[in-house]
């Protein structure tokens, strides 16, 4: 699919500003400036990433009298409940949280719900199980604490509460609307009358920032848990949430944890470096295959295990359950492609809606997002429940809000939530072609044609012959990339192919390019799809994140491939033509 070019138009002024104050290159500069920096203040700060410009975690509303109820239950030796999310970000905050409560001398326990069959969030029948199993040990009045999760559970905390038990609640997501749940006391900073100048931690950030209040120590040793839920959640990496994610990449790397150390062990990375990849597309996936096939139980015991033994057996557990996961995912992607091809009118269809009873409810969510890449359109996936029902994962494009689109068709559905990019939902079998004439009808109103093409942004416009070794390490440091602080995009134009296209594994595009001056080892992976090697001109341009590869020793610089399309200009004639 084509993708529209769009390059930021570059800010003369304020690079000036910013290469004479920071001693840093134009270029630099405008990938800041790029980045939404404006100030020299926020880009030293920025550059610089320290820890020290965390803010004090006593600045949220409630965490004061949070943390004289946790001392006080401490204290008088009641039994403190910490539940969870199966999700790597609801598992990370549990470890930690549960960590520091027991190191504290808290007695403490957790609770994780089953994904398919309890689901998200807070449940009367898991609250009821805790009560009993905590009676029956002669161990009340008790304490709930919710992490990653709680902030529009209503009736849950209103159960509670009338069974005489204090409620925490400690959660990211973002409210329904003002009213919240009566809870003791409610950590977010997305709540009314909440000061915390950062926004968007993701729920182990915050049961971290907890955990600093709590102790009144640092806790940087835990730093390796933050990373991993920080990353696996897709939260903005910008603010603390950058600050954490590059601090804990680190101390991920130097980890004390036993499960940790097997993990990486398993995945061939302990020793190395760890990055931001390494983190969402190895590490992550792991901790979350356990959950999304069967219970999260096996992830969270490696989080928290003491021993080798166990920490062995557990990372080749957590290993073959994500083998097993993408088996699942494959044969799913494969089914869902055939049924677009039978279901589908593209011209009539904005929005691809698609059911299958035994499609398993763990994967479908994934599978939408691979399939919102292939076509550039929202896609819906559901699938059978229990209970009858019919219960499915969405995910979006730009310009199309997912959650306001189940909001105008909610007379079909059962349960819904979500946001703009991602939801989740529930119906009647019944309704699934009325619920996709309707959402689709909606859709033509609210997407226009050109707006179902994606869009590249592209930071600068460059020749290959400004890259050096020295460029690339300063633009890694502007990472941990992620969303709103992409990866850095260049393009070079009429660039010539050196070498004939050829194709890696099933779908990587491997060739070198040249602009005349400098010749890259040019990688497209997954681009095999689009581009036949055989159709590809002698003359290019191109559009390419940039990185370093080693070989035996030998370091040279390699283009990561994001888009490419034939230039009618001579060869080695540079153009300064804006990309349309």
């Amino acid at each position: 699919m084509q993708k529209i070019w769009n390059v930021k138009k570059p800010d003369i002024a304020l690079q000036k500003i910013f290469s004479q104050e920071l001693g840093i290159s134009s270029l630099m500069a405008q990938l800041l400036i790029n980045r939404n920096i404006v100030t020299v203040s926020d880009a030293r700060q920025f550059l610089n990433c320290s820890l020290s410009d965390l803010y004090s975690p006593f600045l949220f509303k409630g965490m004061d009298k949070a943390v004289l109820r946790i001392k006080k239950a401490i204290k008088d030796k009641e039994k403190i409940i910490v539940w969870g999310d199966y999700d790597v970000d609801g598992l990370t905050a549990t470890a930690l949280l549960k960590t520091v409560l027991k190191k504290s001398g808290a007695l403490v326990e957790h609770y994780i719900p089953h994904r398919t069959e309890e689901g998200y969030g807070l449940n009367i029948e898991g609250i009821k199980k805790i009560y009993s199993n905590v009676e029956a040990n002669g161990h009340s009045p008790l304490l709930f604490i919710t992490v990653d999760c709680g902030i529009n559970s209503f009736k849950e905390v209103e159960f509670l509460n009338n069974a005489g038990i204090d409620v925490i609640i400690t959660d990211h997501h973002q409210p329904l609307g003002k009213d919240l749940p009566k809870a003791f006391s409610i950590i977010n900073p997305l709540q009314e009358g909440c000061n915390y100048p950062f926004k968007f931690l993701a729920g182990v950030g915050i049961a971290f920032k907890l955990s600093q209040a709590l102790t009144q120590e640092k806790l940087f040793e835990h730093l390796d848990l933050v990373v991993l839920g920080t990353i696996s959640d897709v939260v903005p990496m910008t603010g603390e949430n950058r600050i954490l994610a590059r601090h804990g990449l680190a101390q991920l790397s130097k980890t004390k944890k036993a499960g940790l150390i097997k993990l990486l062990d398993k995945v061939g990375i302990n020793g190395k470096e760890i990055t931001a990849m390494h983190a969402g597309f190895l590490l992550g996936p792991r901790l979350n295959a356990t959950g999304r096939i069967g219970s999260s139980d096996s992830s969270f015991r490696l989080l928290m295990a003491e021993s080798e033994k166990e920490a062995i057996e557990l990372a080749g557990k957590l290993n073959d359950d994500n083998k097993s996961r993408q088996q699942l995912e494959a044969k799913t992607l494969k089914e869902a492609l055939a049924k677009i091809d039978k279901e589908i009118n593209f011209k009539e269809h904005r929005v691809i809606v698609l059911y299958k009873d035994d499609w398993h409810p763990g994967v479908i969510g994934i599978v939408a997002s691979r399939i919102v890449e292939r076509f550039y359109r929202p896609v819906i996936l559901l699938s059978s429940k229990e209970d009858g029902s019919a219960k499915g994962s969405g995910r979006s494009v730009d310009n199309f809000h997912l959650f306001q689109a189940l909001v105008n068709c909610k007379a079909l559905l059962k349960e819904f939530g979500g946001h703009s990019k991602a939801c989740g939902l529930s119906m009647d079998p019944d309704c699934i072609n009325e619920f996709r004439d309707a959402i689709n009808k909606y859709a033509l109103d609210m997407i226009l044609p050109q707006e179902l093409s994606p869009k590249l942004t592209i930071d600068a416009e460059i020749p290959l012959s400004l890259l050096d070794e020295k460029l690339i390490s300063s633009i890694n440091g502007l990472g941990p990339f992620g969303p709103e602080n992409p990866k850095p995009v260049f393009a070079t134009r009429a660039v010539t192919v050196k070498t004939r296209p050829l194709v890696l594994g099933k779908n990587t595009l491997k060739m070198w390019v040249s602009d005349g001056d400098v010749t890259c080892q040019a990688i497209g992976f997954k681009m095999a799809e689009v581009f036949q090697p055989a159709d590809i001109p002698d003359v290019l341009d191109i559009v390419y994140n940039v990185g370093l590869n080693e070989w035996q020793g030998a370091i040279s610089i390699e283009l990561n491939l994001k888009d490419l399309k034939g230039c009618e200009i001579d060869v080695g004639a540079y153009c300064n033509t804006p990309l349309q």
